[in-house]
Order: structure tokens, then sequence, then C-alpha cells
């Protein structure tokens, strides 16, 4: 059963990158996010109250959670769904699962949280040279200078997230995980509605309120499989298995990512790509494979997924 689960939530989490894809073809990105979080949010507040786990929030705590969670959810998804707009999916889960253990470890570092390993100072530097390459290669190729803006916003939204998630790294020790996951994830919807109305009201006017199909089935997606269907997967698997053992996700679904671009929706990836997203990869493998508790912590949302209790995205 845990096995089953675990492809459960590298298939749930790894297809979330092209559904992001077609949805912000069809409707405005931020609209997207920002309902697709607030439903999940409370169908997740649900699934924490039928499981125990509810508790309450302290004043204190409730601070620091809206602040985490603009910053997990609002601004980082908010730029990863604009930024999807000109970056193929593929590009774009390695971008944000690869790149989301490398920025959480270098932020703890830096503020002392944890204790540099030559292992892991060599998976920092080779993940910086592999992300360094991927934007170097979009320089290079690509004539419309969105690619490279959709491709530095989708970065700065990861590491935002990644800030968030250190930030909040305390907080999340102190609440159970599917209280937080569903906190963050309604607050940082909410949130980002109204950023979406005033930017975004024009052409949700002239589009209206009521998606296509093809709108509606990239929405129901997100919220479904990627939230119910990979939070449950991820947290039965941290029972099951721990979060080390179940972190090895973080290394098969930015394969995932680029195998259902590449296959359902055509995109094309050069060599310079496959490279920078191998060495993300590996990099990857040798910061989580050996890290202390001290960065275990982070948001918990769905697709950025999403090293040990990084859940998306």
């Amino acid at each position: 059963m845990p096995a089953l689960a675990f492809v459960a939530l590298c298939l749930a989490w790894g297809g979330t990158w092209l559904a992001i894809r077609i949805g912000v073809h069809e409707t405005p990105p931020l609209w997207l996010a920002a309902t697709r979080f607030t439903v999940a949010g409370l169908l997740l507040l649900g699934v924490a109250r039928f499981a125990g786990g509810w508790r309450r929030i302290s004043l204190p705590d409730l601070g620091r959670l809206v602040v985490m969670s603009a910053g997990a959810i609002s601004i980082c998804f908010g730029l990863i769904f604009w930024g999807e707009q000109y970056v193929e999916s593929g590009l774009a889960g390695v971008l944000v699962q690869g790149f989301v253990p490398i920025g959480l470890f270098a932020f703890a570092m830096l503020l002392g949280k944890e204790r540099v390993a030559g292992r892991q100072l060599v998976g920092l530097l080779l993940g910086l040279a592999g992300v360094a390459l991927l934007i170097l290669t979009q320089i290079r190729y690509e004539s419309d200078a969105r690619v490279l803006a959709g491709t530095v916003a989708i970065i700065v939204g990861t590491l935002i997230y990644d800030w968030a998630g250190v930030y909040g790294g305390n907080l999340l020790s102190r609440y159970p995980a599917p209280l937080m996951s569903a906190y963050e994830n309604l607050i940082g919807g909410v949130l980002l509605l109204p950023v979406s109305l005033v930017l975004e009201g024009h052409r949700l006017a002239s589009d209206g309120l009521v998606p296509n199909v093809r709108a509606l089935g990239s929405w129901l997606y997100l919220v479904v499989i990627g939230s119910m269907v990979g939070f449950t997967a991820y947290t039965y698997l941290l029972a099951k298995w721990g979060p080390t053992r179940t972190s090895a996700y973080a290394f098969v679904t930015p394969v995932v990512a680029v195998t259902v671009g590449v296959f359902f929706a055509g995109e094309h990836l050069r060599w310079q790509d496959l490279l920078g997203a191998g060495m993300v990869v590996i990099a990857v493998v040798f910061i989580v494979t050996r890290r202390r508790p001290a960065t275990d912590a982070a948001p918990v949302v769905q697709d950025a997924v999403e090293p040990e209790q990084v859940r998306h995205s």
C-alpha cells in the first residue's frame, strides 16, 4: 500500500505542472491560483477536522501563519501561475520541485539553522549551476522576452516559498500537518483573490466567470488530484515511511513533470535543458539525503512541491 501511495503522490504532483499550463491559457492565472487554493483549503479543513487534527491557533501564531501563507501561497504561486503562461510545464516542474529543497537549505544555512556538510555544499553549488544553465539557455535561444520573464518569475516565487518555509518552521512543528496545510491554502487563496480582481478584473469581466471545459478540467485536477489526492498520499507516507524516505518524491516528480509535458503536450526540451534539469535533480539527492531536522518543516502546499514536510506545484 505505501508503494502505491508513493506512485500516486509522484503522478499527482508531477502532473500538476501541465494542468497549470493548460489552465493559465484558458483563464487568468491569478484567478485560477486563488480559486484553486481557496477551495482546496476549505476541503482540507474538512479533512483535518474529520481526521481529528483540529487545534485552535493562538493569536501570535496566527499572525505568523498569515505571513507564511502570503509568501508560500499568494506570492509564490501567483508568480508561478503567471510564469507558466510562457514557460513549458516540464521546465517549470524542474525549476520548482528541484529548487525548493535547494533554496530551503540555502536559507536555513544563511540563518544558521543548518550546518553545512561537504556533500550538501556540493549539492547547493550544483543546483545553482543547473538553474543558471536553464536561465542562460532561455536567454540564448528564446527571442520572446516573456519566456525569460516567466522563468525568472517561477524562480523568484520558489525562493519566496523557501523563505516562508524557514520563517514558519517553528510554527509548523507545533501544529498537525493537515491543519497547517488547510489554513495555508485557504489564507493564501483568500489573500490572492482581491489581487486577481484588481489586476485581472477586466479579463474576468470580458471572459465571464464560467470557465470552459479545458479550464474547468485543469482546475478540478489541481483541487482534487493535486491537493486532495496528493496531500492524502503524502500524509499517509509520512506516517508509514517517515519524512526522509518520503522525500524521495522530490527526485521523481521533476522527471514525471518533464515526461508528462513531452508526451501529452508535445513539449520540446533542448539538451541544455535536460542537462540543467539533471544537475538540479542530482543536487536534490545530495541535499535531501543528508539533512538535519532544522529544515524539515516547510510550507504545506501541493505543488512545489516539496521536501520532507513541503507538500505542490
